[in-house]
């Protein structure tokens, strides 16, 4: 009996693990986009990480890993956009925030995941450009807040 419980438990173990995105996996390979995949163990490493005037180093250790995506051309700005747009749509990530300042429009999304792993997208777009930031952990809204928020 401790044998099947320990085994339903690590397949849904593995279910969950696998329902997370990985934007990186679905887009991060196509022409004109760079990306950068920085693991939990990478993380407990890194002390004072701070980038596009966030800081990351309260919530280090809440995160599983971080997915860093940039278009470096207009076509990758385009297909990145599109393509995150659909994942938030597809996997029904829940609409947090916008912001509209000239011309550049900026969005967190967020998805729960059993376990107390949440997902947060955070997708800014403008005219030839578009990056996005996924944190993926055992976080809060408040910890986003404070990144994004940079208090």
């Amino acid at each position: 009996m401790k044998q099947l419980i320990l085994s339903l438990a690590m397949a849904l173990c593995a279910v969950c693990a696998s329902a997370q995105v990985s934007f990186i996996d679905k887009l991060g390979k196509a022409n004109g986009i760079s990306s950068v995949y920085v693991s939990k163990a990478l993380l407990g490493m890194m002390r004072g990480m701070k980038s596009n005037g966030m800081n990351f180093s309260p919530i280090a250790g809440k995160l599983d890993n971080i997915q860093i995506l940039s278009s470096e051309t207009r076509s990758g700005a385009k297909a990145l956009k599109n393509g995150c747009r659909k994942i938030i749509a597809d996997g029904r990530y829940e609409y947090l925030m916008n912001v509209n300042d000239s011309g550049e429009q900026s969005g967190i999304y967020m998805k729960n995941f059993p376990g107390g792993t949440a997902q947060y997208v955070l997708l800014t777009v403008e005219k030839d450009e578009t990056n996005v930031i996924v944190l993926t952990g055992k976080l809060t809204l408040q910890d986003i807040k404070n990144v994004v928020g940079g208090k």
